[in-house]
């Protein structure tokens, strides 16, 4: 592990900028200075990004400064959720709406439109703001006319904050760029009706930790340059409730009514290093206690689905309002995430009537091995036809999150579907909308099988029933 202060290449690079860029350039019998000295072949090489965490990090990208960018994820200006998609996410706010929920969807800009001043032409890739401003502005009109509440980002990208947004090498925001963030949620929350009926508090935030920040990119490139920038150190916040005395006794702090769910962003984690305030400038800011479901690594709906599955969440008393923190390259665009969600969000089969139930046990499991978990045959076969139904599966081995539920229609048809879901989101419940494509609509449902696409020597039990 690196020491939390800064090293001899930190303090070179403190020194480079206190001097003409020219003198950057070593002559034949000069020390090399700058930052150009560390740049190697190896950042532009495929070869470099082909496994592991690399995959994330192509291509490494200097930017002005001290300052380093991914091509493929901060240089990108394809944003939006692809049009037959539109309606899926319309499906699933208005579930939440009818649960007397609303959502408020934050999305966040990458780094190369809110650092744009730091990008280098030599190392754009095809780096377009103006593209990346027009895709971006569309992104938010399709999440508005799904019905959520969508704060305009766009004042963050078009007058960036003068302090620094994001780290100058790590894909996380400063606390800066939080405070920023919440700010812009605060004064769009503020004017809907929701905001009304939320039970007020009042939050005050101090100065906390120095953030020591090594950062994703700079690891990367000294992965492949075998040298490295140096740290960024940043002055972290806290925010605590502003509580008398007496109200301290009672424990006078509303239940929240508020729940976010985000990435690493948001995440409250262990070490005040490594979270960034975002959901305590909310609290001050919207003057509401409220629930942190964020994950680091859950991807752009695992904090969600982690929170739906969750003792928290209840249909019988839902929270008044979501806000769900996205970053802009997340595109919203697979059908099989709303086919978990949407029945996550309405309590999965507590308000539905089971129709058929089965159940399968092993003493472990291999990789594509087929488990027939429900059976529609026989004397007991019942007229199953129509797309309204909704698979509840329960699995005793809740480190079984990778495996296909494949479903199989009286007219030779079937229902393949992968079912991934991240390591640090709870396994063991699930729920799956029957598909409503046209080759099913009109066919009776034989049976289900599970398919693990992992293996273990641990005994596991499955529970599967269908209910409409």
């Amino acid at each position: 592990m690196k020491p939390a202060y800064p090293s001899t290449l930190g303090l070179l690079m403190a020194l480079w900028f206190t001097v003409p860029a020219a003198q950057a350039q070593a002559g034949p019998n000069q020390p090399c200075l700058g930052p150009e000295c560390l740049i190697c072949p190896a950042l532009s090489d495929p070869q470099q990004y082909a496994e592991g965490g690399m995959k994330i990090m192509r291509f490494m990208a200097p930017g002005r400064g001290s300052w380093l960018f991914r091509s493929d994820v901060d240089l990108t200006t394809d944003f939006g959720m692809p049009a037959h998609m539109e309606p899926e996410l319309a499906r699933l706010i208005s579930t939440f709406n009818r649960q007397g929920t609303e959502v408020a969807i934050v999305v966040q800009p990458t780094r190369g439109l809110m650092h744009r001043d730091k990008v280098r032409p030599d190392f754009a890739y095809g780096f377009d703001y103006a593209e990346g401003v027009a895709n971006l502005r569309h992104f938010l009109t399709q999440l508005r006319n799904a019905g959520a509440i969508v704060p305009d980002v766009m004042n963050l990208v078009e007058n960036p904050p003068q302090e620094e947004y994001f780290f100058r090498r790590d894909t996380h925001w400063t606390p800066a760029g939080a405070k920023a963030t919440a700010q812009l949620v605060a004064q769009e929350v503020r004017r809907q009706p929701v905001y009304a009926g939320l039970t007020k508090s009042t939050y005050r935030t101090e100065p906390s930790v120095i953030i020591p920040k090594d950062g994703a990119h700079n690891m990367a490139f000294s992965r492949l340059c075998g040298n490295d920038f140096g740290y960024q150190y940043v002055q972290n916040f806290q925010t605590v409730p502003e509580v008398d005395e007496v109200s301290a006794l009672f424990d006078d702090i509303p239940e929240p009514e508020v729940t976010l769910v985000g990435t690493s962003n948001s995440a409250a984690r262990d070490e005040d290093t490594k979270q960034y305030n975002f959901d305590g400038y909310l609290k001050e800011y919207l003057s509401v206690n409220l629930m942190n479901f964020s994950l680091q690594g859950g991807g752009q709906d695992g904090a969600l689905m982690e929170y739906l599955l969750s003792p928290s969440y209840s249909t019988n008393n839902p929270p008044k309002l979501i806000i769900w923190e996205l970053p802009a390259n997340y595109k919203l665009a697979s059908e099989v995430m709303y086919r978990q969600l949407v029945p996550a969000a309405e309590g999965g089969c507590a308000a539905r009537t089971t129709v058929l139930s089965g159940r399968a046990e092993r003493s472990g499991y291999r990789e594509n091995d087929r488990i027939e978990v429900l059976s529609n045959s026989g004397a007991q076969r019942q007229a199953l036809t129509g797309a309204d139904g909704v698979l509840d599966i329960k699995m005793s081995d809740r480190d079984l999150r990778n495996f296909y539920v494949i479903v199989y229609y009286d007219n030779g048809s079937r229902d393949k579907v992968w079912i991934r879901r991240p390591g640090i989101v709870s396994g063991g419940q699930y729920y799956l909308e029957l598909s409503k494509a046209t080759e099913f609509r009109n066919a009776n449902l034989l049976s289900v099988f599970i398919e693990p696409t992992q293996a273990s020597d641990k005994p596991i039990d499955l529970e599967v029933s269908l209910c409409r």
